[in-house]
């Protein structure tokens, strides 16, 4: 089931359109990462999403509720964590998040399952202002997931944490995903947090998304229709460079210092192989790269691989 639907998304300030038929689908239980460069278009998408601003033209769908027809029913399953939750630092954590559930109606109940499902039994009756910033993005998520809501924003939420940090929040989002069947957005600028937290990825950019692409969680690798490989050989590279670019199912083929980097079309390596060996080139080593999210974003973000 699709928690989260986007259709052709389009946003404009003046005569500028700045989002660009943006669309994509977030299933129950999936973690979703959204990637780009400063000025891509993430924050603006964001706001949409939350209501905040209204797009130009196109349609989003929160578990069937159309955003802007039905905004109140749309919304209400959403919860939201932006880069630092606003929280009453004069108070404890529990007292934090029971103001918040007695606006939402969420029993006492409610609110002892989350705090346990973020981890913070021991620290929760602490005064907020003594937590380190690691337990106010668990108070902050804890907050957004007392009313159990469908689908979960996360905007950059693990500014400024330490690795142990990031580590606990990103353990603490899969469990909330899993345990309850929630759909979960992510938007950040750091590309091995994305690729250890998320099941898949769309790339954004210039108001653009370049692709949507699933996470391999066996081999931690992006899955695309492209095979990234090294090929060693001792003849000369830049003869070998120029046939293999002949080839209508290679995409691009590099120099390096192991010899030649070739990107080609998925399950294309054995026809590349046959077609070098039938022309007397002589390979000493042929193996495939996996490709992580660093290499993709350069791919379709940035114009190419470094």
């Amino acid at each position: 089931m699709n928690v989260l639907e986007v259709n052709d998304l389009r946003k404009s300030l003046g005569k500028r359109e700045i989002i660009k038929g943006v669309s994509f689908n977030i299933k129950s239980g999936e973690i979703f990462g959204f990637l780009g460069p400063n000025g891509a278009g993430k924050t603006t998408t964001i706001r949409m999403l939350v209501g905040l601003i209204k797009p130009t033209s196109g349609e989003i769908k929160i578990c069937g509720h159309d955003l802007s027809k039905d905004t109140t029913n749309a919304l209400s399953e959403v919860g939201a964590v932006v880069e630092n939750p606003e929280l009453y630092k004069y108070l404890s954590g529990r007292e934090n998040l029971m103001q918040i559930a007695r606006i939402r109606k969420v029993s006492k109940e409610d609110v002892e399952e989350t705090i346990k499902l973020v981890g913070l039994e021991g620290r929760i009756d602490d005064k907020v202002r003594k937590y380190s910033l690691g337990m106010k993005q668990r108070l902050g998520l804890a907050a957004s997931l007392l009313s159990k809501p469908k689908l979960l924003i996360l905007d950059e939420p693990t500014n400024g944490l330490d690795p142990s940090g990031i580590l606990d929040f990103r353990e603490v989002v899969q469990k909330a995903a899993k345990e309850r069947g929630m759909a979960v957005f992510v938007s950040s600028h750091i590309l091995s947090e994305v690729q250890n937290l998320c099941d898949k990825v769309a790339f954004i950019n210039d108001g653009v998304i370049k692709a949507v692409e699933e996470i391999n969680s066996d081999t931690n690798s992006m899955d695309t229709e492209k095979d990234i490989i090294c090929l060693v050989s001792n003849d000369d590279k830049k003869i070998i460079e120029n046939e293999v670019k002949k080839l209508t199912y290679v995409s691009s083929c590099k120099i390096n210092d192991k010899g030649l980097q070739i990107i080609l079309e998925s399950n294309s390596t054995s026809k590349l192989v046959k077609h070098l060996a039938c022309n007397n080139f002589n390979i000493e080593e042929i193996y495939k790269e996996r490709k992580g999210l660093e290499q993709r974003y350069m791919e379709l973000v940035e114009g190419g691989i470094r």
